[in-house]
């Protein structure tokens, strides 16, 4: 199966925060370029809490973050 990346831009981060409290694993993008990968424990409109894969945690405020990209399972 393949894999497909959805991309969640910072304006649409306030309407979609049950769809993102789900997923697995998340790759969020700061508008500084700098990538962070790990699982969302927290998401309010104001902030996001993140546990890296190697139990580090990282508090971002959404007006930091420039995406955040996650994968999906493709149908073909």
């Amino acid at each position: 199966m393949g894999k497909r990346q959805e991309r969640i831009f910072r304006n649409d981060i306030k309407n979609r925060i049950q769809e993102l409290l789900v997923r697995q694993t998340v790759q969020v993008v700061l508008r500084s370029k700098v990538v962070m990968n790990g699982d969302i424990t927290k998401l309010t409109d104001e902030e996001l809490h993140l546990k890296d894969h190697r139990f580090g945690k990282h508090k971002v405020a959404i007006g930091e973050i420039e995406e955040i990209i996650y994968d999906i399972e493709a149908p073909y």
